[in-house]
């Protein structure tokens, strides 16, 4: 029998958050080796027409919260990444595992029986069922943001690898016995 599906993305969310969490602790740990502070970061981007590092983070932390709003029927959080500093965003991480802990426990699958509308620029809007929100939108972009957030650390010159961001499969990483 597999997870609902609720129950999976709230481990998928939470999950990946937490590597977010340890992918700012490198940073700020190796920044601080070099005697530098981690708020020259902020202004970091992978191209001069893509937002820059704390808007990654926040907009990577949205996907959850506007998640675990639409499922207990309650605001989402915001917060304005211009207004935020390193430890701010780091904060803001931990309080967005926090908010969907908090907000998904109890939910039950019925909750993707709803549909979903979004509005876009230009008046344009788009509708899903719960299901294909959850699939189609939320986690696509919260993978977009937190990989570019990945890459723009990498980018910086922070030491971390596949291995950090994939590092909630840590716990299953068995050693085959031999013979």
């Amino acid at each position: 029998m597999s997870d609902p599906v609720l129950k999976r993305t709230t481990e998928i969310f939470t999950t990946r958050l937490q590597v977010l969490a340890g992918l700012l602790d490198a940073a700020e740990t190796q920044w601080r080796e070099k005697a530098e502070s981690p708020e020259t970061l902020l202004a970091a981007r992978l191209s001069h027409d893509m937002f820059p590092f704390p808007h990654q983070i926040v907009f990577t932390c949205n996907q959850p919260n506007q998640f675990a709003a639409w499922c207990s029927d309650a605001a989402a959080p915001e917060a304005d990444p211009a207004k935020l500093d390193f430890a701010g965003l780091k904060r803001h991480v931990q309080d967005t595992i926090a908010y969907l802990s908090e907000r998904t426990a109890g939910i039950d699958d019925r909750v993707l029986d709803r549909d979903k509308r979004i509005a876009l620029p230009g008046g344009r809007f788009i509708s899903f069922t719960g299901h294909l929100y959850v699939d189609e939108w939320l986690l696509p972009n919260f993978y977009f943001h937190l990989v570019t957030a990945y890459d723009i650390l990498r980018h910086q010159g922070v030491r971390i690898g596949k291995a950090n961001y994939m590092a909630h499969l840590a716990g299953r990483v068995r050693t085959a016995k031999a013979g």
